[in-house]
């Protein structure tokens, strides 16, 4: 088909065409930054307040505190300490650490960790150098070598992982003042860069990112035991210094096109983050194979697996008995039955399907994998009909695609296990990504179908028409944008990479002199780190060519009032004058449009807008968002004369604000 070849071209070729229809204006998602310094500045504050940009995280401080357990406890600044004096404007950080009030002869961990901030992250190969300044409190007691042991500054990393450096020793001098600590240890460094790539599951280190830096001091290993006493320190001037010069900006959106496959499109997450479970859950909860009168089945057929070999991807069944809200029932509840398809590295494009189980392990899983696995079965093929039975309480069958299967038996010599999932049981089904390969992917599900149990169903997604069948399924999904049906009129995906802000998907007919218009019959959404939209035939000009650019809308707001007209292409972007206003009358009503350089509205635009006035007494409209790239607002001026309106994208800082043209108000 003619419209299939020339969209393929487009997709290679218009992005960088896209660059050549309006000027840019980039601001990133996260920021890499190559030093950073932190003063604790008290912001006239005086005595300690709290300062959320640091925590206590999984420490000594939680385990001993009023309520242990309760991870993340907002750090304190002392604006009463401070390494140069000033106590007016700075502080620092003040450090708790009460050693004495853990069981005698045991150890722990004192962590606590501080950010960046405002969506910064640093190169951890590039550091060169952490630095900081600390101080004891007087009187606190030394170990035998006249210390106060060892600390280490290591990084806190996206993936939340914590990479030590090497644990330096705090002398017994910091109790009569102010004392530099540093690590310079470029090894240290490099290795802290490969743990924090294995964290956040990349090949290369030299990407490895961190988000702040985590501090520990732990009482592990030390022979004899310290410390054993309460601590009180404090941490000022904290300095990161890499070797890097500031990163080039990332390169424009790549796009890729591919036909959109019917039935229930199934995204494994939205961002980088991993195992966030992507689920529809039937509506009503009773479902259990136990004591039915012959056997259970449960199956789903996939009809479209485009997962990379090395892609990491986890199709699941979760079979839960009386269930909480959570999407995650495998950790969250006490019973489950864990049916896990996951895409096979062995079988190069295949799946293996494991049977997993737990009973009264709640906020758990070491049971689910195990003693609680109890079989599996591999294919080299993940599409056709993957299925469970239960021939009666204990005796379960798999199958997979193509016919093969395995026989197995749930161990339940008194009934107990049976007992836990006799009635009340619910069904979750849908994905998850296990690694960053699998972040980006989705599959295509046909048809999930349940036999044997009292509510019996076969929901085929593809006769759905587009639209989840609220009778069966409800969404519950960490990001409820991956679960997708996709009906007939929408015949391609189309997708781009991501740093990519106020980019819009446009197509066109004619590259030559068509009209490029936004895609708009379906919102665009985070997958992975992509952004993903459909393409419906009513976004198609033609039914012969259409061609498609991500392109970056630089976008300005425009103010109409009445009598004024948009006009695009023309130098002003409108036509007309402003009626004038009385203020008799009552308020007036104007337009606030989000404009290209050739005064098109941005119909991806929805920010909210603020306003002020000339007309200081006016009554201003609220603040409010725009709709599709316009909204509607109403102003009263209370002051008779030439008065303007001004509107600010309370958003994006990065847009200017938009100014009215003079309109008269008369008494």
């Amino acid at each position: 088909m003619k419209i299939t070849r020339l969209i393929k071209a487009a997709a290679l070729a218009l992005v960088g065409l896209a660059f050549a229809f309006g000027s840019i204006t980039r601001t990133e998602a996260q920021t890499i930054i190559t030093s950073w310094t932190n003063t604790f500045p008290n912001n006239g504050n005086t005595g300690m307040y709290p300062q959320n940009s640091w925590t206590y995280w999984y420490s000594l401080y939680q385990d001993t505190s009023a309520a242990p357990g309760d991870y993340n406890l907002a750090g304190t600044n002392d604006a009463n300490m401070d390494y140069t004096g000033d106590t007016n404007d700075s502080g620092s950080m003040y450090v708790y650490a009460p050693w004495d009030l853990i069981t005698n002869g045991s150890s722990d961990q004192n962590v606590f960790n501080i950010s960046f901030g405002n969506s910064q992250q640093m190169l951890i190969i590039n550091v060169t150098n952490i630095s900081w300044y600390i101080h004891v409190a007087p009187n606190s007691v030394t170990n035998a070598d006249g210390n106060f042991g060892t600390l280490s500054a290591g990084f806190f990393d996206t993936a939340y992982g914590r990479e030590d450096t090497v644990y330096l020793t705090i002398p017994g001098s910091a109790t009569n003042g102010w004392v530099l600590m540093s690590e310079t240890n470029i090894a240290a460094f490099s290795s802290a860069a490969s743990a924090a790539a294995s964290s956040e599951k990349i090949t290369n280190p030299d990407v490895a990112t961190a988000i702040g830096l985590a501090f520990d001091q732990n009482s592990y290993g030390s022979s004899p035991q310290y410390p054993t006493n309460a601590l009180v320190y404090w941490i000022d001037n904290i300095t990161v210094q890499t070797s890097a010069a500031p990163p080039p900006p990332p390169p424009p959106p790549s796009v890729t096109i591919a036909p959109a496959v019917q039935g229930l499109n199934l995204f494994t997450g939205s961002g980088t983050a991993l195992y966030n479970r992507e689920n529809i859950q039937a509506s009503q909860g009773e479902y259990t194979w136990v004591g039915a009168s012959g056997p259970v089945t449960y199956s789903f057929t996939i009809t479209n697996y485009p997962v990379a070999t090395n892609d990491a991807v986890q199709t699941q069944i979760f079979l839960a008995p009386t269930p909480g809200t959570e999407n995650d029932p495998d950790w969250n509840e006490a019973n489950v039955v864990f049916i896990d398809m996951e895409s096979s590295i062995t079988y190069g494009g295949g799946a293996n399907m494991y049977f997993r189980y737990k009973t009264n392990e709640p906020n758990g899983n070491t049971m689910i994998y195990g003693p609680g696995t109890l079989a599996g079965i591999g294919t080299n093929t993940a599409i056709g009909t993957w299925s469970v039975t239960f021939v009666n309480n204990t005796n379960v069958t798999m199958t997979a695609p193509g016919g093969a299967s395995t026989n197995f038996s749930i161990p339940d010599s008194t009934g107990a296990t049976a007992a836990l999932f006799a009635s009340g049981v619910n069904i979750y089904f849908g994905d998850q990504a296990g690694n960053a390969g699998g972040a980006n992917d989705h599959i295509v599900v046909s048809d999930f179908k349940v036999t044997g149990t009292a509510n019996d169903f076969d929901d085929n997604f593809v006769a759905d028409d587009g639209v989840l069948n609220q009778g069966i399924w409800k969404t519950n999904a960490a990001f409820p944008n991956c679960i997708q049906l996709v009906g007939p009129g929408v015949p391609y995906w189309v997708d781009w990479t991501t740093p990519a802000p106020n980019y819009v998907l446009d197509t066109t007919d004619d590259l030559v002199s068509g009209t490029w218009t936004a895609v708009t019959n379906y919102a665009a959404f985070t997958v992975g780190t992509n952004i993903a939209q459909l393409v419906s035939t009513n976004d198609l000009q033609s039914t012969s060519n259409a061609f498609f650019a991500v392109i970056q809308h630089n976008y300005s707001l425009q103010i109409l009032w009445p009598g004024e007209t948009a006009a695009p292409g023309t130098p002003t972007g409108k036509t007309g004058t402003p009626t004038p206003v009385s203020i008799a009358s009552g308020g007036v009503t104007f337009t606030v449009n989000a404009v290209d350089s050739k005064f098109n509205v941005v119909s991806s635009i929805n920010d909210n807008i603020s306003f002020s006035s000339s007309d200081s007494a006016a009554t201003l409209p609220s603040n409010g968002p725009l709709s599709g790239g316009t909204g509607q607002f109403t102003i009263t001026f209370a002051t008779a004369g030439s008065q303007t309106v001004t509107a600010t994208d309370a958003q994006n800082a990065g847009i200017a604000a938009g100014n009215s043209s003079p309109v008269t108000v008369t008494p």
